[in-house]
């Protein structure tokens, strides 16, 4: 049993690693980020400074419960608000009827505690309901702040950022953030008050007890954050081990067909229970470890009691023989009493609640100070294409483009910014605008890495693009991706219709200019033939349509802009070959004037484009007419031959 849980531990600790670089880097973004949370924490400031008022309000009337049990005790129970002619006191007895002189003492500090208590509902039911509004606020600000910057992020910074990570960020991080703060105003801040009023009120009746009781609250809390440090790591890790729970679920609902046609269900079983495992392991590791914290404070506080019992004792006895030690002890007063001591012991009590409730606030800070980090990655990233706007000069306006020219100026791209690792280059050349360019090669080439420079998906490592003789990274990227319409080889359709797919390409577009561009993209048939026409739903990622109505409803929306740029990215690869035909053509009879980028695998589909590329291994090995690269370039020859003898 044991090597087992060492082998789980060892397991769980490389899967979930969070090394010194991870800690040091977490330290630098904590100093960028404390100014996003409260600005996402500022509107709610009238909120904050009424619940800090009823804050101290709640603390004064839960502290004035105890003062007046003493009191009650004091002039009411031992008689000393009834004194004798020779100023005895006069204590109540037991069955002496309500009409003893001590009795209205009982009356007054009992009434006033009942008072305080029914005050105290109100107030910290009011302050609840303040509360609740402040860290909703403050978490749905928190979850638009990281949902726009996961917006601005470019495919290279959402490559560290995987959806299971936005998923887990955006729910569970965020919840445990919320919980914290909600609980951090709600019991950090009355506790931190009712502490200090606390020690007040025990060094203002017996400063002995008071210096004793100190020492061990202060040791108590330095254990706890030192429990605190050691398990943070394993909190962040604990979230990270969500991300990979969250990550399996996805692959296994997205890929359901695929899990299902290999019969890999058991396959996903076991990598699901591993993930789950480890989250199970290390969720128990540092939660056990937080569960000291109470233990500690239990201890401290049972041990503070104990004393105050103790030496409150000492002093009622000691006290009662006027020995002027003792009270001194008690700040000169000649008499330690019952009362005395049912405040200490009723301060204490509170002490020992403000403790337990400081020690869950601890272990809810170490689960958010966690995921505060992980969102910290995320909001500290540096975004490497902007959506800055651009300085507009006299002879160019960079919110327009000029033309649909574009140059390709001794490009090399690389995915890591690295030029020995290159995935395409040094390619240069130029199109003219209203051009129709194919790009063949094999699987690899960089035929997708070469179009999504045009519209600055990614920047060249080295060399520029250049549209309208300007480089794409001088327009803004607003303009630049209004007038440029992709379709990439993942086509993805949102939740929503037909109609309002098509006018995420065109805002607002008339059911005319969505069933013009329809048309164009072959999809009008089959959009009709459905019962709701253009209000037809589509589910999430287009799963109610098949392949094929997927890329052309995706070439439809990317057609109806009338883009001055047009980049098809093998987008018509699940269409047969008279429909995909029928699509190149109309693309040249409707879109004139627009530069059409043309990926395909077969030679059939570009054979009739004004310019051919052919890429192989990231290099331009081949550039003219389907006839002169039948003549001059070798691979595209063979690729055609291929083609035509798997036809005939």
């Amino acid at each position: 049993m044991r090597e087992k849980a060492k082998a789980l531990r060892k397991r769980a600790y490389q899967a979930l690693s969070y090394s010194k670089e991870d800690e040091a880097i977490d330290k630098a973004d904590r100093r960028k980020t404390w100014g996003i949370y409260l600005a996402c924490l500022k509107p709610s400031w009238k909120y904050i400074l009424i619940y800090v008022f009823l804050i101290l309000l709640d603390v004064a009337l839960e502290i004035m419960v105890p003062f007046m049990s003493g009191l009650l005790i004091r002039y009411g129970l031992e008689g000393y608000g009834a004194l004798t002619p020779e100023g005895i006191p006069q204590p109540l007895i037991v069955g002496g009827g309500l009409n003893q002189p001590a009795m209205s003492q009982v009356w007054l500090y009992g009434g006033i505690m009942i008072a305080c208590a029914f005050v105290a509902i109100f107030v910290q039911s009011f302050g609840m309901k303040l509360i609740a509004i402040v860290s909703s606020d403050f978490v749905e600000r928190l979850r638009n702040t990281i949902f726009g910057k996961a917006e601005e992020l470019s495919f290279s910074n959402i490559a560290r950022f995987p959806v299971s990570k936005l998923t887990t960020m955006l729910s569970n991080d965020c919840n445990n953030i919320r919980f914290f703060v909600l609980m951090f105003i709600r019991m950090g801040a009355k506790q931190f008050f009712m502490i200090i009023f606390c020690f007040v009120f025990i060094f203002s009746l017996n400063w002995l007890i008071g210096l004793i009781t100190v020492p061990l609250t202060i040791i108590a809390f330095v254990l706890i954050l030192w429990i605190i440090k050691k398990t943070r790591p394993e909190f962040i890790m604990t979230q990270t081990a969500i991300d990979y729970v969250n990550r399996d679920v996805e692959e296994d609902t997205e890929g359901v067909r695929e899990v299902k046609a290999f019969c890999r269900e058991q396959y996903m079983d076991n990598k699901f229970g591993e993930a789950n495992e480890n989250l199970t392991y290390v969720t128990y590791s540092s939660v056990s470890k937080m569960g000291l914290t109470t233990a500690i404070t239990t201890f401290a506080i049972n041990v503070t009691i104990g004393l105050i019992q103790l030496f409150g004792g000492f002093s009622m006895i000691n006290t009662s023989l006027s020995d002027p030690l003792w009270q001194s002890f008690n700040n000169g007063l000649a008499i330690f009493d019952a009362g005395e001591l049912s405040m200490l012991t009723s301060f204490a009590a509170l002490l020992t609640l403000a403790f337990s409730y400081m020690s869950m606030l601890f272990q809810y800070y170490g689960r958010a100070e966690a995921s505060k980090e992980r969102i910290d990655r995320l909001l500290s990233e540096k975004i490497d294409i902007t959506y800055d706007p651009k300085e507009k000069t006299a002879d160019f306006d960079p919110d327009s483009l000029s033309s649909g020219e574009v140059e390709f100026d001794n490009v090399v791209f690389s995915y890591v910014g690295d030029r020995n690792k290159r995935a395409l280059g040094p390619i240069s050349f130029k199109v003219r605008e209203g051009m129709t360019i194919g790009i063949v090669g094999g699987t690899g080439a960089g035929k997708s890495s070469l179009v999504n420079l045009i519209p600055r998906l990614y920047d060249p490592t080295e060399g520029s693009v250049k549209i309208g003789g300007h480089d794409v990274r001088d327009y803004s990227l607003q303009a630049l991706r209004n007038d440029i319409g992709v379709v990439l080889q993942n086509n993805l359709l949102f939740t929503g219709t037909i109609r309002s797919n098509i006018q995420w390409g065109k805002k607002g577009a008339s059911d005319a200019e969505i069933y013009e561009a329809l048309d164009i993209a072959q999809a009008s048939d089959f959009v009709n033939s459905f019962a709701d026409k253009l209000s037809t739903p589509v589910t999430q990622g287009g799963r109610s349509v098949s392949g094929g109505q997927k890329q052309r409803l995706c070439i439809a929306r990317a057609v109806i802009k009338k883009p001055k740029i047009l980049i098809l990215d093998d987008s018509t690869s699940a269409c047969d070959t008279d429909t995909s035909a029928r699509i190149h053509r109309q693309l040249r009879e409707k879109l004139i004037g627009t530069t059409v980028f043309l990926i395909a695998q077969r030679i059939d589909s570009v054979k009739d484009c004004d310019l051919i590329l052919v890429l192989d291994n990231g290099a331009l090995v081949g550039e003219g007419t389907h006839d002169e690269l039948m003549k001059t370039c070798t691979i595209y020859r063979e690729i055609e031959e291929i083609q035509r003898k798997g036809v005939d």
